[in-house]
């Protein structure tokens, strides 16, 4: 039998994470997708695709990552890339900024991405051409850091320095890790925070993106055997 690469995708059910899944299942993977209250696009995709498995979990409790990663080995025997695109943005300015809010925000946006790291490096380890890829956001750069995204800048930019950090730290391994920060793309999300008009104008200069398009360059980061500690834009914006 042929070997059958097996991916973690968190945010699965929606979004981007929907569209990295779908892109990975059509190409022949395993994928388990994480997800947290989407039941019923999850029920639809497993139904659709035989090599999926969906999780539900916080993937801000260490016992529920620990648990998906350890039903994803059990089902398909191997893990050879994550890809951590669960993401929340509750938004506001920081004089009345809820500190609950901030502690959740960290929880969601940056400490998943340590926990489904460091409970996948030992599974990781075992692959011939592991990879994490980790997705941040245009607002974690200092070029576009925003008033009333304050927060939400601040877990985007962590993202950005721990994934290269852990570049580092893993380059003894086989282990790559690398960051795709996409254009605003059209998701439920993106709907959440900006008003209609304030994507019509995002849409006459070029910027508002599709997840499948999203998902397409999360594919060939996945498959560039070269690129470790990269931080990828998306190739249709100009920086």
């Amino acid at each position: 039998m042929d070997y059958r690469k097996t991916a973690i995708v968190t945010g699965a059910s929606r979004g981007i994470g929907k569209a990295v899944a779908v892109k990975l299942l059509e190409n022949d993977w395993n994928v388990a997708g994480v997800y947290y209250a989407n039941e019923k696009t999850a029920s639809e995709l497993e139904r659709k695709y035989n090599n999926l498995l969906m999780i539900k979990a916080d993937v801000a409790r260490e016992d529920e990552v620990i648990r998906a990663v350890g039903r994803t080995v059990k089902k398909f025997g191997n893990l050879d890339c994550v890809v951590n695109i669960a993401g929340i943005d509750i938004f506001g300015e920081v004089e009345d900024y809820n500190p609950d809010n901030w502690d959740r925000m960290f929880a969601v946006n940056v400490k998943s991405v340590f926990l489904f790291s460091k409970y996948t490096i030992p599974y990781l380890k075992k692959s011939t051409d592991p990879v994490i890829i980790n997705i941040s956001s245009r607002l974690g750069t200092v070029e576009y850091a925003e008033a009333k995204f304050t927060v939400y800048s601040a877990c985007k930019a962590a993202v950005i320095i721990f994934s290269k950090a852990l570049s580092r730290e893993l380059s003894h391994t086989k282990i790559r890790v690398n960051v795709f920060i996409p254009t605003p793309t059209k998701t439920d999300l993106l709907d959440e925070v900006y008003t209609k008009v304030e994507q019509e104008e995002l849409q006459k200069i070029g910027k508002l993106g599709k997840p499948e398009e999203a998902a397409e360059l999360v594919w060939e980061l996945i498959q560039d055997g070269r690129a470790n500690g990269k931080i990828l834009y998306d190739k249709r914006v100009f920086l």
